[in-house]
């Protein structure tokens, strides 16, 4: 009890604190939301702020002083949660009821950002990171630094400008195949935060409403990178460079692995028996590993044409020096004649075994916006092709239905991976093997928004027996309960009485077999045939003078062994998926918000999937997700934030195959 008074009376001071110095961050630094310079030539992107800290209007870039030799700023976040599974999946005894502090991502409770300048060519951050989980013991306590030191050096001369970045994560992109990231602008619900969102207000269901984004962090649309990088701008002839040398988050790091060596070795004291040393998802910890990079870019006013190159070595062996490698080359281009923007990138990657000759395949896409001056709604139209063997972890496409590369090199499946073998996706999300388009368009009525996409894409070879998709109304829950990351796993999460729903980072998906295969070679017939449908509706009103906002979030998705024009919902489709969701804000008084949500995804297998033995029927799954809450700016720089999420899911075919419960969590999020 002394010890729960204590940790109770700290966190009593700690608020008290940090509610009464509200006004501290903006005497300690500048804030600006625009990838600009400033006056002394530091480029803004090199100070992003780290994993998870925003600043109270969700921006991710500051400006430090020219008078501040250090600068000291953070956040603290209490995240309380509590969960009643009435009717669990199997096995969760004894924890279909559980309170705690934290989401179970261990994301930091305090953190402290410490910046310092001693003169204005380079700098320097780090992260404090601050984690308890109040259970009442002090050896799971925390106290580290979250992302590593960074440094950073800017230097002027008559020839261009130059910096370099070194030490902890960095955050970085080159292009959409080589290191990118995928946006997915409207096509998500925002009723449950992120853990690095900022103190905004209605702001943030403005912004959702005007751009199809809540966040303004800037380091998601970025790759992390720990190692070297040197770039230089303002180069005679318009060009621009940057070199990197040193981990990815796919190759760097210990990557979950098991911390004990000792606990790999198989007839432990046996003679001639060594540790393994093979980690959470397959991948050897701790190994010579390496990455690096090379963007060369020359602009011609506003258009501009780059070459780009990466190269990843990852050792296989503890012992024998085996390497599996990847490089990708590819030019990316960027063309604005008239009201146009064109836009693509072309190229190959090759992976290779040891003792295996390099394997290429192709990677190609081509985008152009056309605005309605020409057409009378505006298209955004792209069409790719993106061949079976090429193979990049650090790009913008989904690399994870070669049964070859996921089954010799990474495992049947990665730890954290968010699909496997041919995934249903939303439009614009490309996916290699495969060929297609998609199509976006647009359109405001008044106070309404409109957006719809059209995506069609078929396999180019027959490599996988298996589909995926996506539990996206209640796979948050679901990852909640079962962490993706458990301590001293040897592979990934699966749950569910059929063994066949895997979680990761804040979701969780599902795996389909076909059964249409050749029994011998368990091959597929025929090619496999993709359609997406989405549809975004975005209303703004006032209600007794306070703003409201009401979004709707529409799929269609299926696989179909022929070409189709819309997604098809029948027995001869493979798979199909619908999934609608419906957020509702608004802001009752001064400050505070009212939310409301409503999610609903069915799920249905063809006849060519896997049947129950008792039903004889496929895939029949109805997912509910119900959520209430609201919002409560205390001030300026504090906020609380309450949801409660009501779930059920049955699937009709598989009687084993259900669960029903609630989740509650409380945030509390100031920043100083």
């Amino acid at each position: 009890m002394g010890l729960l008074r204590l940790t109770t009376r700290n966190l009593f001071l700690v608020l008290l604190f940090l509610l009464t110095t509200q006004k501290t961050f903006t005497q300690s630094a500048r804030v600006t939301s625009q990838m600009d310079e400033i006056s002394d030539g530091l480029p803004l992107d090199t100070i992003a702020l780290p994993e998870g800290y925003l600043t109270p209007a969700g921006d991710s870039i500051i400006r430090i002083s020219p008078l501040k030799k250090l600068t000291l700023t953070g956040y603290y976040r209490f995240f309380g949660y509590g969960r009643n599974m009435t009717q669990p999946y199997p096995n969760l005894t004894p924890y279909e009821k559980t309170f705690g502090v934290g989401d179970g991502y261990r994301e930091p409770m305090l953190s402290m950002l410490v910046m310092g300048r001693p003169n204005g060519k380079s700098s320097f951050m780090t992260e404090l990171y601050f984690f308890t989980p109040y259970n009442g013991d002090y050896t799971d306590n925390t106290f580290t630094m979250n992302l590593g030191l960074n440094f950073y050096g800017n230097f002027r001369t008559q020839y261009g400008r130059f910096g370099v970045r070194a030490g902890g994560i960095h955050w970085y992109s080159m292009s959409s195949f080589t290191m990118g990231i995928f946006q997915a602008f409207d096509l998500y619900s925002i009723f449950d935060r992120t853990p690095w969102e900022g103190v905004n207000n209605t702001d943030r269901y403005e912004t959702y409403y005007n751009t199809g984004s809540v966040n303004r962090d800037t380091r998601w649309n970025n790759r992390a990178f720990q190692g070297l990088i040197v770039d230089g701008g303002s180069l005679p002839g318009g060009l621009s460079f940057g070199v990197l040398f040193g981990k990815a988050q796919p190759n760097g790091g210990l990557r979950n692995g098991i911390m004990d060596p000792l606990s790999t070795i198989n007839n432990f004291g046996v003679g001639g028996n060594v540790p393994t040393y093979r980690g959470f998802s397959g991948i050897d910890r701790a190994l010579p590993n390496s990455f690096s990079g090379l963007r060369v870019k020359k602009d011609f006013g506003k258009n501009f044409l780059a070459y780009n190159t990466i190269y990843s070595r990852s050792r296989v062996d503890s012992i024998k020096p085996l390497f599996r490698t990847y490089a990708v080359h590819t030019l990316d281009f960027n063309f604005k004649p008239a009201k146009l923007d064109i836009s693509g990138e072309i190229g190959a990657g090759n992976f290779a075994l040891p003792g295996q000759d390099p394997k290429w395949g192709e990677v190609a896409m081509l985008r152009a916006r056309i605005p309605a001056d020409y057409t009378f709604l505006p298209i955004d139209i792209q069409v790719y092709q993106i061949g079976k063997n090429f193979y990049n972890d650090n790009g913008a496409i989904l690399t994870n239905s070669n049964p070859e590369i996921q089954g010799q090199i990474l495992g049947v499946n990665q730890a954290g991976q968010a699909s496997a073998g041919g995934a249903l996706t939303q439009v614009g999300q490309l996916s290699h093997n495969r060929r297609g388009i998609n199509i976006f368009t647009e359109k405001k009525v008044g106070p309404l928004n409109l957006k719809a996409g059209l995506g069609l894409g078929v396999e180019l070879d027959s490599i996988t027996n298996e589909l995926s998709y996506v539990h996206r109304i209640n796979g948050l829950a679901l990852s909640r309960i079962y962490n993706p990351f458990p301590a001293g796993a040897t592979g990934p999460t699966v749950i569910g009485p059929y063994s066949r729903v895997i979680t990761f980072f804040r979701g969780a998906y599902e795996r389909v077999r076909l059964t249409n295969v050749d029994p011998g070679t368990l091959e597929p017939f025929g090619l496999k045939h993709y359609q997406a449908f989405d549809v975004q509706a975005k209303y703004r009103a006032n209600i007794a003078k306070r703003p409201f906002y009401l979004f709707y979030l529409g799929s269609w998705m299926s696989a179909h062994p022929q070409a189709k024009l819309f997604p098809t919902f029948n027995q001869e489709a493979y798979l199909q998926a619908q999934y609608h969701e419906v957020d509702v804000y608004y802001e009752l008084f001064p400050k505070f918000i009212l939310t409301g949500y409503y999610g609903l995804e069915y799920i249905r297998g063809g006849r060519n999937t896997e049947w129950d033995l008792e039903t004889l029927q496929p895939r029949n799954q109805l997912g509910r997700g119900i959520g209430v809450g609201f919002d409560w700016t205390v001030s300026e720089n504090a906020a609380f934030y309450v949801r409660q999420r009501f779930m059920n899911f049955e699937d009709k075919s598989f009687s084993l195959d259900k669960y029903k419960g609630n989740e509650t969590t409380v945030e509390l999020k100031v920043f100083f």
